[in-house]
């Protein structure tokens, strides 16, 4: 059985950036989860004191706890960074293009809300002007992100 391959109406770059913008708002919450996390994190200070008899293996709950911290804060600068570089991108773009990508996916709206929005406010009179200037941002957003080379 041969199977045909779906053309793809956008090139590849343009599912990936929409994808990294997709994950801007799992992201915060992820950041405020993992600094809500690390500021709740601390040392043990309280030694366990036992008649029981204890294995011979020993045990560093200090390094555990230090290695945890360690890895959060690595998740923790990257998810920044991705943020970040979003918000950096998205800033460069011209005011309504700004608006269709912060509106549909930074605070994922649905696309007639944008639509109402950018014709209310910036005079947008058809669905092909909001589908091509939103296409004209993703592409800006892909150049300065980089997935486009």
């Amino acid at each position: 059985m041969q199977q045909t391959e779906k053309k793809l109406r956008h090139p590849p770059w343009h599912y990936i950036t929409i994808a990294r913008l997709t994950l801007y708002k799992p992201n915060q919450d992820r950041i405020a989860y993992l600094l809500r996390e690390l500021s709740m994190m601390g040392v043990k200070t309280t030694q366990v004191c036992s008649d029981m008899p204890h294995g011979s293996g020993t045990s560093d709950s200090t390094g555990d706890l230090a290695s945890r911290i360690g890895d959060r804060k690595r998740e923790l600068v990257q998810l920044q960074n991705e943020v970040e570089l979003i918000d950096l991108a998205v800033g460069m773009l011209t005011e309504a293009k700004g608006l269709i990508i912060t509106e549909r996916y930074l605070n994922d709206n649905k696309e007639a809300y944008v639509q109402f929005v950018l014709k209310k406010n910036h005079g947008l009179r058809s669905r092909d002007s909001y589908y091509r200037l939103k296409d004209e941002a993703v592409g800006e957003l892909a150049k300065t992100m980089g997935e486009i080379k």
